[in-house]
């Protein structure tokens, strides 16, 4: 045996040599000491950062102090040793347990600083709780694993040492080390990686030989480890990326779009973060393995599930109410806490309720940091309440897809004498974008309400409207196609009023083909936009708006409705609509966009996230407007004059002008031939 091991270590210094004239001129892979750092403008990031760096720098100084802790080996021999006691074979059969075994290796002979022991912390084994020997386990039965996590779990950790044991005992593997910076990514996980290394015993230790940084080293194994920022990794291909606080990386979906494909050939992943809303690589990724949509392993952790913070866990229902309950968790294990869960029950214990007071009671910031929910982590236009409960009580399948595409849900067919609105956000057909129809039947609904005026209660009728989805049309078709579409419907539908939003031009075209087939409900606004008023002068109506009661003015409507110029507004009112119970939503397509769908900061106005969309938010956020206001105050002004009633036709179908359609019924006919329909 000592002589086999002569032998090894003989030709170990002969691939050393080889390798070291083979990696000469090589670059270092263009991995940089330094780059140009993001700055954190939480408060509460940077004081955590400044938190770690105390601790990592306490750990140095207690490991400089005191003796290594040696591991204690139980040989197969059935004795007990120290690691530097055992002899060449023993160290053999070491080296084959820890190398078919992570967590014997990790548990055995790695160390870790720990906070809540000592007098200010101190070096200990490695001890995993359950759940971290699952997260290793999972990552040793899956090439893509993607793991959903509280803050505090000690997952980035564990994942490290588990890297330590994959690039100690596999040979030419290429480990990549991504976080939203480099400093992160260099100066606290990787030199977590290489410390597991350093302090291993010697005979299991692998050597950094040959340009070793910071930022970048390669082993005598021909295994390498390298750190990076979300700027990508810079023709470094990896065998194993660990890309950490996946949720909270900037633009990482470019980054991803990147190096997704270096992984086809074999590669494998480990993405580990706390939800940062609804964003476009790990809610993506993370919701995607759930429904067994992608490749990945999703592994979710619970912090009642952490030993350290279930300490008189307890469970609780109706919490604040009168009717509240409350249960002692006598050690239930995991199922049965999933359970109570779906039941309605909410974990609580003092160390949670420790961390909801030290964040303020700032439940968005408890939704991302405890309790792993990507709705409450971020700032969604439509609130996690809101959209939960439309998700349970309005989301409806359709009962019919139609058109040749069937991309046209149908919820519920047109009923004689029921008012009908459909509204159109229109697409060129050919980009990423949707074109979008959406039909909602309205109702007038009248309400008795108690209205308290000088202290004085009144009961007094209140009229609203209300607006039910009853179908949706999503789809790549062009502005001529979409009117056909529009304009099929549209008749169906008691020839519903139509509003379609011209602000980025596409509109026009379809405005000018209902135009030629002769439909002519359709809602006018006023515009002074002038390329607009110029593309559909034909179509322009001069009506006499009362400006006081005793000046009036002349002015141009034109067909069509422009959401650029009152976007604030018409998404003021959807989102008041949808949360009043006033407007009502069955398609899921819809929900989805909403879920995505972040109040831009200090502003009423809100945006889709990078890689999604909002096509179908907007259809219903000009009908909703266009149901709730212009339709309402056409309805209810009939002093207005014969030349504005033309121009904003009533929705009331016993009060629609309809000319000359027989053009438009030819266009069905060949719709139905070509079995469009």
């Amino acid at each position: 045996m000592a002589k086999k091991k002569k032998n090894e270590k003989a030709n170990n210094q002969l691939d050393e040599k080889l390798m070291n004239k083979s990696l000469a001129g090589i670059d270092n892979f263009g991995i940089p000491e330094e780059e140009e750092e993001i700055v954190d403008v939480d408060p509460m990031a940077t004081l955590a950062e400044k938190k770690r760096k105390e601790l990592r720098d306490r750990a140095d100084k207690l490991r400089k102090e005191s003796n290594t802790i040696e591991p204690i080996i139980f040989t197969e021999s059935g004795g007990v040793k120290k690691a530097s006691e055992l002899t060449l074979d023993e160290q053999d059969d070491e080296i084959v347990r820890c190398a078919s075994n992570p967590i014997y290796f990790i548990e055995t002979y790695l160390t870790i600083f720990d906070q809540t022991q000592g007098d200010g912390g101190m070096i200990v084994p490695f001890k995993m709780f359950e759940f971290q020997k699952d997260l290793v386990r999972s990552y040793m039965q899956n090439k893509f694993n993607i793991a959903n996590k509280y803050r505090q779990a000690g997952i980035s950790t564990t994942t490290c040492a588990y890297l330590a044991w994959y690039t100690m005992f596999s040979e030419n593997r290429t480990v990549a080390i991504v976080a939203n910076k480099l400093q992160t990514a260099r100066d606290e996980l990787m030199r977590d990686v290489v410390e597991f290394i350093n302090n291993c015993p010697k005979f299991l230790r692998i050597t950094a030989i040959h340009k070793d940084t910071a930022a970048h080293k390669i082993y005598n194994n021909n295994s390498q480890i390298g750190a990076f920022s979300s700027k990508g990794l810079r023709g470094y291909t990896p065998t194993l990326i660990f890309w950490d606080e996946t949720a909270w990386t900037e633009k990482g979906d470019v980054f991803w779009a990147g190096t997704r494909p270096s992984l086809q050939t074999g590669g494998r992943c480990i993405m580990v973060s706390t939800p940062n809303g609804l964003d476009a690589v790990f809610y993506k990724t993370f919701y995607g393995a759930t429904q067994k949509k992608n490749n990945f392993n999703s592994i979710e952790l619970w912090w009642y599930n952490d030993p350290r913070y279930a300490k008189g866990l307890e469970w609780i229902k109706n919490k604040g109410n009168e009717d509240e309950i409350r249960l002692s968790d006598t050690g239930f294990d995991k199922e049965k806490r999933q359970q109570l869960i779906t039941d309605g029950w909410e974990p609580s214990s003092l160390w949670f309720e420790t961390q909801v007071a030290d964040y303020n009671g700032d439940m968005r910031k408890v939704a991302q940091e405890l309790l792993c929910s990507f709705l409450g982590s971020g700032d969604n236009f439509v609130s996690e309440e809101v959209l939960k409960r439309v998700e349970e009580n309005d989301k409806l399948v359709p009962i019919k897809q139609e058109w040749s595409d069937k991309n046209m849900w149908i919820w519920e067919e047109p009923l004689l004498g029921e008012d009908y609105l459909i509204a159109g956000d229109v697409s060129s057909g050919y980009s990423d974008d949707s074109s979008v129809a959406t039909i909602l039947k309205v109702k007038e609904v009248v309400e008795e309400k108690i209205i308290i005026k000088n202290n004085i209660p009144k009961k007094m009728k209140v009229r609203r409207r209300t607006l039910e989805q009853v179908a949706e049309y999503m789809g790549k078709v062009t502005p001529q196609e979409f009117a056909e579409i529009i304009y099929y419907y549209g008749k169906r539908y008691n020839m519903a009023y139509c509003a379609v939003d011209i602000s980025g031009g596409y509109g026009i075209g379809t405005i000018e083909k209902l135009k030629e087939f002769g439909y002519e409900n359709i809602h006018y606004s006023e515009m002074t936009n002038k390329p607009l008023k110029d593309r559909l002068s034909s179509f322009i109506k001069t009506v006499t708006k009362q400006i006081s009661p005793s000046e009036y003015r002349t002015i141009d409507m034109l067909p069509g409705f422009t959401i650029s110029s009152n976007r604030g507004m018409v998404l003021q009112e959807m989102e008041r609509a949808i949360r009043m119970g006033d407007a009502i939503i069955r398609s899921v397509r819809l929900l989805n966009e909403f879920k995505t769908f972040v109040r831009e900061e200090g502003s009423r106005v809100a945006d889709h996230k990078r890689s999604f969309h909002d096509d179908a938010i907007m259809a219903i956020a000009i009908g909703i407007y266009v149901g709730s206001y212009d339709m309402k105050r056409l309805n209810g002004s009939p002093e207005k004059t014969k030349k504005m009633i033309d121009a904003m036709m009533s929705i009331r179908s016993d009060e629609v002008i309809v000319e000359n359609h027989e053009t438009g019924d030819d266009e069905i006919q060949k719709m139905k031939k070509s079995k469009l329909i």
